[in-house]
């Protein structure tokens, strides 16, 4: 292998990386996209059908709590991690990310209905 491709060999010997089972780009690409097009329909088709603004707010924020703490621990169940860490600290940061979009809204006084 030397002969043929040394920086294979390098790789391979002394990183302990096997350059054939590294990521795919595209697969990694396309799975993104569609977890994050899943991702955004949940708090959509939760406010879709709810007309009054308060209860819109209310469903969009319990559908995407429980979402944050399915796929968070998903995503952790298959990384192996622990499923209470890894479920919080997802819902945590979209906890963050929902609390900053609000006060960005509150800020340019932007109307709900």
């Amino acid at each position: 292998l030397t002969e043929h491709d040394v920086i294979r060999a390098h790789a391979r010997d002394e990183l302990g990386i096997d350059m054939d089972e590294l990521a795919n780009p595209l697969q990694a690409s396309l799975t993104s996209a569609l977890a994050f097009s899943i991702g955004a329909a949940v708090p959509l088709l939760a406010g879709a059908f709810v007309v009054d603004v308060q209860y819109r707010v209310i469903a969009v924020t319990a559908a995407s709590t429980l979402a944050l703490i399915v796929f968070g621990g998903l995503g952790a169940y298959l990384g192996g991690a622990s499923l209470l860490k890894g479920s919080g600290r997802v819902l945590f940061g979209g906890w963050v990310a929902m609390a900053l979009t609000y006060g960005v809204g509150k800020v340019f006084d932007v109307s709900l209905s």
